[in-house]
């Protein structure tokens, strides 16, 4: 607030600067102008409206002079006396006449106070038919000088003022200027530093001029930034490399056990408890096997650790082998599986890694599978919007909460009301501790989200009633190019036919 407070100051000095020099410019202007005037002498010409209506108001009826109401009114409450001077130098009617003044003039008199003043009362004079009208201010009312000009430089005045305007605002757009470019390059520096520390680039602003302590500020904080950041980023390499070598050292005994488990599962020595728990031993210790797996990929997915093998796609293909893969691997009666892809969608293609794209997808229709154990219909839905290529996964099951769609735009470090549901509270409808309330249920859609976002696409779910129903994937779609002529040989794609349950 000081730094701010102190350009304030600095330019509100720079504008008073600037008025008192146009000012001062413009009083020397004039006493120039004023001094080189004088030196040409002419007689003044004093020409005064109301000492004229005075004068006109006062008139001889045959005995005396007679002044007009108005005029006698004008004249106690304006002047401090008026009087009429006969040829002869005799006052012969006055209004208001002070003791001291003289009831006779000369010539020098008359001449003196016409320019001047009588007893120091500022006068003006007028002619009359009776002689010369008087008409007088109070004392130390008027200040009199003398002002001649030259006929020929009243004619010029125009131009006279026009270049005097013209100067008047050169002056103010060049001091304007030269401050203004100050100010810019007291500025540019700073926001050269502000733009750097966007970047996160190292500042070395230099502290100097109005802006030396803005800049001193973001040089220091530069430096904490870049401290920070490398704290951070130590961290986070610490934390990526902990959960690769954790992942890689719990795979070989994790895989002996499971083997363990299923050769225990088939043993005919066992009795049906034994293989049952044999059974429940190899199916857990593959769900920590995925866990893990999904841990390791969400965490170098999340600091770009993780090799994007890019290449055209087709987002129809992908999905046909997701629908091919749930259906050869066993997919409970009591669940339907739709696939409509339009036929625009059939003839585009996206950039990007194919065996993360179906792992996004596998992982939303998977999600429904386990957390609907009383089955329900999944609908997968695909169409081209525009440049991008759009895939509805919808189901008729129980949904994704609020709290679990709130929990994946938070950052992954801060604990949260949703993450600790995740651990020990159950959905509504679900008993804590269930199978179907697992981590790796939100593991699921963040890895969904971060594969989403590493390929530039966009992530939508649909509320109705505070639950989610349908989650949208758009992915950009890849530029056609003009095909191959040496690949007309080749078969068309022979168009989908009903949706694949």
């Amino acid at each position: 607030m000081k730094d701010l407070l102190k350009i304030c100051r600095r330019y509100i000095l720079t504008a008073v600067f600037t008025i008192c020099f146009v000012l001062g410019v413009n009083i020397l202007f004039f006493f120039i102008c004023l001094i080189r005037e004088n030196r040409y002498k002419a007689e003044p010409v004093y020409y005064n409206w109301r000492t004229e209506q005075l004068a006109q108001s006062l008139v001889w009826d045959g005995e005396e002079y007679a002044l007009s109401q108005e005029a006698a009114e004008k004249i106690d409450a304006d002047y401090a006396f008026a009087m009429l001077i006969d040829p002869d130098g005799q006052v012969v009617w006055s209004r208001n006449l002070p003791e001291e003044i003289p009831l006779s003039y000369s010539l020098n008199d008359i001449a003196s106070m016409s320019r001047w003043y009588l007893k120091d009362y500022p006068v003006k004079v007028w002619e009359h038919s009776g002689g010369l009208f008087v008409a007088a201010q109070p004392k130390n009312s008027i200040a009199k000088y003398e002002m001649e000009f030259r006929v020929s430089a009243l004619k010029a005045f125009p131009s006279y003022l026009g270049a005097y305007l013209l100067c008047n605002l050169l002056i103010v757009f060049f001091l304007s200027l030269f401050f203004g470019i100050r100010l810019y390059k007291s500025l540019k520096s700073v926001a050269g530093g502000i733009e750097n520390l966007h970047l996160q680039r190292p500042l070395n602003l230099p502290e100097r001029g109005m802006t030396a302590t803005l800049a001193q500020k973001l040089n220091d904080a530069s430096i904490l930034l870049f401290r920070q950041k490398s704290a951070l980023d130590k961290r986070d390499n610490a934390r990526t490399e902990w959960i690769s070598g954790v992942s890689h050292d719990i795979r070989t005994p994790l895989s002996l056990i499971m083997g363990h488990a299923d050769s225990l599962e088939h043993n005919p020595a066992l009795d049906e408890e034994g293989r049952k728990e044999a059974a429940s031993i190899r199916e857990n210790s593959l769900q920590i096997r995925n866990l893990i797996s999904d841990l390791n990929l969400t965490s170098k997915l999340e600091y770009d650790s993780y090799p994007l093998r890019l290449a055209s796609c087709s987002p129809a293909a992908l999905l046909r082998s997701l629908a091919a893969w749930h259906m050869n691997n066993g997919l409970p009666e009591h669940f339907r599986l739709e696939l409509n892809v339009s036929p625009e969608l059939e003839r585009v293609t996206v950039l990007g890694d194919a065996d993360l794209l179906t792992r996004a997808f596998r992982n939303l229709t998977s999600n429904s599978i386990r957390h609907n154990p009383q089955g329900c219909r999944i609908r997968i839905q695909a169409d081209q919007k525009g440049s991008m290529a759009e895939i509805c996964f919808s189901d008729t099951g129980r949904g994704i909460p609020v709290p679990v769609i709130k929990a994946l735009y938070r950052p992954a470090s801060r604990p949260s009301p949703a993450r600790r549901e995740e651990k020990g509270t159950a959905p509504e409808g679900k008993a804590a501790g269930s199978p179907a309330h697992t981590a790796p249920h939100i593991m699921g859609l963040r890895i969904v989200k971060q594969i989403v976002e590493a390929h530039h696409g966009e992530l939508e779910f649909e509320l109705q009633k505070d639950v989610c129903h349908c989650v949208t994937i758009r992915l950009p779609i890849q530029e056609q190019t003009a095909p191959d002529p040496e690949q007309k040989h080749l078969p068309r794609r022979r168009k989908p036919e009903a949706p694949q349950n």
